[in-house]
């Protein structure tokens, strides 16, 4: 208090010759010239031929949130951190039903809004450590694992295996080598975070399980890897935000394996919209290759019914693929789509940098890149799932494969549903997840009713009809 910044401080920094130089030696994204711009707009194509009347009848939108506070005013250093996961339900027949001509009735809007709820998560951050641990790190393992394995995200709450650890336990199964077990009621953590033996497995149990090496505390959870990046002494927002990116792409596959089991023809009339990219980053990026499996299950699973494979769409509003298009956009063409490759994606996307690995995010990423601007002129950067389980595929050339529009049976669906849910709210508004909040939502938590609310629409639709 009472200790001011120089206010010309700055001045020394601007006038270093040693940073314009560096500067200068520097590769980054820069604004392209027009006939870069030109060059992107002859690559977009007519998208596949959509049919409106093909789109589903239901969104489950998925946005996260996160907040680090401190406890105290006087005790900044002290601090807790919470997420907000929103997994909300649009019905787009009542999303038609708000509007009057071209607006949209106020009322039906704020009745709706009123039923807004989310999953919320507190995990202790510097400072602060639960009664009987030794540490933040230890306190943050233990409460993760507890509020996964809550009743709050089960689908019935007297059924463990309902819950959001149980989805872990699932997907930990599937993962490719010898971390996977097979089993989706046990999983293998790498090391023990006590004393780096390791692997470990544990079982999909209520009891508290121990390292078989040093009898300390194992928790599940701790095959997500963040308690790696848990410090005692400093803020944690980084493993804080983390946390959020994973339960925003485990949701998802919480609510398919729910109804893969209980009712999975429901499937093909939803489609799931996550608010940014398909791929998982940091120590628990090996979910994304879990995922890559889990959906190509759900596929297959699916196709024995002569059913639609289900429907997911990321959405991104950041990033560099969407400064690009910010700077590129009026170049672009109405009514067309382009598959990102990686030849375009590191020559000018990503600045001339070398590419990394075998293709674009090898380690991170379960869906493709598209841009797509629609025949109102509002343009989406939109990811699909790989139509793959594995980006390591005897006999497929997967960065060739990956690039071919036909490969992606959902997308002329996805498009559809897009253009479908365009609006102004924003500019080239991410329009499942703004609709989620402002429109349509209602809440959509696990619960013993969420099988009723689908079955009764369906039911209702069939005997209308």
């Amino acid at each position: 208090e009472g200790e001011f910044a120089n206010k010309t401080a700055h001045v020394d920094i601007l006038n270093n010759p040693d940073i314009k130089t560096m500067l200068e030696e520097c590769t980054y994204l820069k604004p392209p010239s027009d006939e870069e711009a030109q060059h992107l707009a002859e690559q977009f194509v007519d998208p596949p031929e959509m049919d409106q009347d093909d789109i589903p009848d239901f969104v489950i939108a998925i946005d996260g949130s996160n907040y680090e506070v401190s406890i105290d005013e006087k005790l900044p250093s002290t601090k807790f951190g919470f997420i907000k996961v929103g997994v909300i339900l649009i019905r787009l027949d009542e999303f038609g039903a708000l509007k009057v001509g071209k607006f949209v009735d106020p009322f039906k809007v704020a009745a709706l809004k009123k039923k807004n709820t989310a999953l919320t998560f507190f995990i202790p951050s510097a400072n602060i450590k639960l009664h009987g641990q030794d540490n933040v790190r230890d306190s943050f393992r233990r409460l993760l694992d507890q509020q996964l394995y809550n009743e709050r995200t089960r689908f019935n709450a007297d059924d463990p295996r309902t819950s959001l650890r149980s989805t872990l336990f699932m997907l930990a199964s599937l993962r490719p080598g010898t971390m996977g077990t097979g089993d989706d009621e046990k999983l293998k953590i790498h090391k023990c975070p006590n004393c780096g033996e390791g692997p470990i497995t544990v079982e999909d149990v209520s009891e508290q399980q121990y390292c078989p090496h040093c009898r300390k505390e194992v928790y599940p959870s701790d095959c997500l890897r963040l308690w790696e990046e848990v410090n005692d002494f400093q803020s944690n927002q980084t493993a804080i935000t983390r946390l959020m990116m994973i339960l925003e792409h485990i949701l998802p596959a919480h609510y398919i394996r729910y109804f893969l089991k209980e009712s999975p023809l429901l499937l093909t009339n939803i489609a799931f919209f996550v608010d940014g990219p398909l791929a998982v980053f940091g120590n628990a990026a090996w979910l994304h290759r879990s995922l890559m499996i889990f959906l190509e299950n759900a596929k297959r699973k699916l196709s024995r019914f002569n059913a639609k494979p289900i429907m997911m769409i990321g959405l991104q509003k950041s990033g560099q693929v969407v400064d690009y298009i910010n700077y590129v956009d009026r170049f672009l063409p109405k009514n067309k789509i382009y598959c990102i490759d990686d030849e375009f994606r590191y020559k000018y996307m990503l600045g001339g940098r070398d590419p990394a690995g075998k293709t674009f995010g090898f380690e991170t990423y379960y869906g493709q890149d598209f841009i797509y601007k629609t025949g109102s002129g509002k343009t989406f950067n939109l990811l699909i799932p790989y139509p793959f389980s594995s980006k390591d595929m005897d006999g497929i050339d997967f960065n060739e494969e990956k690039t071919k529009i036909g490969n992606y049976e959902n997308l002329p669906r996805a498009l559809a549903l897009i253009s479908h849910l365009e609006s102004d709210l924003y500019k080239n508004a991410v329009v499942p997840i703004a609709l989620a909040h402002r429109y349509t939502a209602i809440s959509f938590e696990p619960g013993g009713k969420v099988l009723d609310l689908f079955s009764k629409k369906s039911l209702g639709r069939e005997n209308n009809g």
